[in-house]
């Protein structure tokens, strides 16, 4: 299942960095300030994975991203109408999707290419206002993952997705995450998220998810289940979820499901 990555993990990066966010920007000398954010994270779901990178900071004209080993990664300049507008505030972006996991039988090698594409440690975020002061800010990037999430229910043999009566609503349940993806270790499972997209029929009406109507709601790590109520659903109707378990360094992985309503 393709979603809409951005939407739902903008949410992600943001509970990750909220700490740093609350922290009001005092200047660290006359020429200097931190940036308001900088988190790097990795998702991975059952057939792709990738970086994520959440960058805030206020009238920023320039942005430069240096690896552990002082290779340069990223370098963005606001030009023309946008640095007279007063430069950038946020940016979000993620990397292409690596979409070759589909071969169970090679999962941990294309995963452990993209680890060493991109090293654990700190990456240094660099950068400068429209009047030269210097922003400076610092993200740790963790090659913790943790294990996808093993869905209970609702779940298939087949192809056929299962039925449901809208009437009596559905809990959502799944195993809880205690082991990595690739590579031994504990993980410390921040908090689950759940997401569930009415996808067909699909809305009249588009919005800033699209044309689908959403629930997103993000559960303590003690939490396996999620009741949808009946209010929610609708009859004959199809939807698909995702369960995500997201690691105390902000790395999230994403396991999918699909269901359907009966008249």
């Amino acid at each position: 299942m393709k979603r809409n990555k951005v939407a739902a993990n903008v949410s992600v990066l943001t509970a990750a960095s909220c700490a740093l966010i609350s922290t009001p920007m005092v200047l660290a000398n006359d020429r200097e300030i931190p940036f308001g954010a900088a988190v790097m994270i990795i998702e991975l779901t059952d057939n792709d994975i990738e970086l994520q990178v959440f960058a805030d900071a206020f009238d920023w004209k320039r942005l430069e991203i240096f690896d552990p080993n002082e290779h340069k990664v990223f370098d963005a300049t606001a030009r023309g109408k946008l640095r007279r507008q007063g430069g950038m505030s946020e940016m979000f972006w993620a990397s292409e999707p690596s979409h070759y996991l589909e071969d169970e039988d090679n999962f941990d090698e294309p995963v452990e290419a993209f680890l060493s594409r991109w090293p654990a440690g700190e990456y240094d975020f660099e950068g400068s206002t429209g009047v030269g002061v210097k922003i400076d800010g610092e993200a740790i990037l963790s090659h913790v993952l943790p294990a996808l999430p093993e869905i209970v229910w609702p779940v298939s043999d087949t192809d056929d997705p299962p039925v449901i009566d809208p009437n009596n609503g559905l809990v959502i349940d799944w195993e809880p995450v205690t082991t990595r993806f690739i590579g031994p270790g504990p993980v410390e499972i921040f908090e689950y998220q759940v997401i569930l997209d009415q996808v067909d029929p699909g809305r009249d009406m588009a919005w800033v998810d699209g044309n689908t109507r959403r629930a997103l709601i993000n559960l303590p790590p003690t939490v396996t289940e999620m009741t949808v109520p009946p209010e929610f659903l609708l009859p004959d109707t199809v939807y698909e979820f995702e369960i995500l378990a997201i690691e105390a360094s902000g790395n999230s992985t994403i396991s999918d499901g699909e269901f359907e309503t009966s008249e």
